[in-house]
């Protein structure tokens, strides 16, 4: 006999067990909805006060919405085909540019901070261009946004044990692997600030090559808080609570930069100073130190001494904070900006882009010194100051679509046209035209004669 009451209630239960697992799943899913949809909103408000374009800069197609939807590829084989782009286009475009061949480069330093593969970039780029076998090739790995500046300490180290030779620099961040998957605020700031790209430069101590050299770097200064925890921790790649890798960002990541660029702006100060700021300086310690005076610490303000600044792009807020600290104009930080801009956070290509900025869009003068700020994780700060050899007006090909078509005619002709050297010839034989008519007249006037003749037949000057 089949108890139908008990049966009822057994078939109530399951459709009740049923029910709620629908309804389970239903919340489940609303709440990853909400939760997805919380990442867009943080990154898309990220990305409104970034100072990035929203149609100008790089991404590689591994990470690129348009090609990968929603389906990023982190894998080595593409953070590897985005790093064979990026630095072979680079260093054909140095090698183009300068003259030199392959066969011509003593020393090989490269730079990518998260893509680490083996062999190494460095000898991506030996075996890409066939360099040498006695080269000396470096790869620089984990050093962050700074790298393209504090590496010019290295490469100043090789030159100097080795005279005479040349360098190939080579600057890169692989976006690829450093694309985060995850919903961790602290790492999905880097998603919308980093883009690709890669620079590459010549360094020589060699004698032949210093007519074409354009810059001499004057002084350098390297610093490194990393042995306080709070500067060590603020900036580091590695895995969230679910395991996914990305980039962590900090809170302290401000104000430990500002510490370690207060150091360092410090020390490279005195050789950029005058003697007004150097003397205010000094008062403003003895009245804090000796007198015990509650005054304000002094900031010289360094557009005072220098020309043109090429400062890290991190973001806007960055370059608010350092602008203020060095107390320089809008104006002086409008080619770091550009550079945010239209091609984001390029990391330690960043200050090299804003070099090309310059040169392409400004110009550059003989003379000129030139301040090279570049910080970065651990927190490593590099200060490079350079001063130009020439008057540089060069349209870079990074910049050549967003100079003014009258202007990019214009640095062209200055940079390498023949049209160039012609004015130059033109403008030297009307100088010695009218050298030799000032000493005539000065002939003439001593002989007492007169200096021309205008012979009735004939129209033309005619010098005696």
């Amino acid at each position: 006999m089949v108890d139908i009451d008990a049966a009822w209630n057994e078939k109530r239960k399951q459709e009740g067990s049923i029910f709620n697992k629908d309804e389970a799943a239903a919340k489940a899913e609303a709440e990853a909805d909400a939760e997805a949809q919380d990442v867009i909103d943080f990154q898309y408000r990220v990305w409104q006060k970034s100072g990035l374009s929203d149609n100008a800069t790089y991404l590689p197609k591994s990470i690129h919405p348009k090609f990968c939807g929603n389906n990023p590829r982190t894998d080595m084989d593409s953070a590897a085909a985005e790093c064979r782009m990026a630095i072979c286009g680079a260093v054909e475009g140095v090698l183009k540019k300068t003259g030199l061949r392959p066969e011509n480069i003593d020393i090989l330093i490269t730079t990518c901070s998260i893509f680490c593969p083996t062999p190494s970039i460095s000898s991506m780029v030996v075996n890409e261009f066939k360099l040498k076998k006695e080269i000396q090739s470096y790869h620089l790995g984990g050093m962050g946004c700074a790298n393209g500046v504090v590496a010019c300490n290295l490469a100043a180290d090789l030159l100097k044990a080795h005279p005479g030779a040349v360098a190939l620099f080579v600057t890169n961040e692989t976006t690829t692997p450093a694309f985060y998957k995850g919903k961790d605020k602290h790492r999905l700031v880097t998603n919308v600030l980093f883009r690709m790209g890669a620079a590459a430069m010549i360094l020589t101590n060699k004698r032949s090559l210093a007519r074409k050299a354009k810059y001499r770097l004057e002084n350098r200064v390297r610093v490194h808080v990393g042995s306080k925890d709070e500067a060590y921790k603020c900036i580091w790649y590695g895995p969230d609570d679910e395991g996914l890798n990305g980039i962590f960002l900090g809170k302290d990541v401000v104000k430990e930069a500002s510490r370690g660029l207060t150091i360092a702006m410090l020390k490279i100060g005195r050789s950029l100073l005058n003697w007004d700021q150097i003397a205010a300086i000094a008062w403003n310690q003895f009245q804090m130190k000796v007198m015990k005076k509650n005054v304000e610490q002094y900031r010289p303000c360094f557009a005072e001494c220098i020309d043109h600044f090429l400062i890290h792009a991190g973001g806007a807020k960055v370059l608010d904070g350092i602008g203020s600290n060095l107390k320089i104009t809008e104006d002086h930080l409008w080619p770091s900006r550009t550079v945010l801009r239209y091609f984001g956070n390029v990391s330690s290509s960043t200050t090299w882009y804003t070099l090309a900025c310059v040169e392409s869009l400004r110009g550059v003068r003989k003379g000129d010194k030139v301040l090279q700020i570049g910080v970065g994780s651990g927190i490593k700060v590099g200060v490079n100051q350079w001063r130009a050899l020439r008057d540089i007006e060069d349209v870079h090909d990074a910049w050549r679509i967003r100079a003014e078509a009258g202007d990019r005619t214009r640095l062209a002709n200055v940079s390498h046209g023949g049209l160039h050297i012609g004015l130059r010839l033109l403008s030297l034989a009307i100088l010695a035209l009218l050298v030799a008519l000032l000493y005539r007249l000065f002939i003439a006037h001593q002989a007492g004669a007169p200096a021309f003749s205008f012979p009735a037949a004939a129209h033309s000057l005619k010098f005696w």
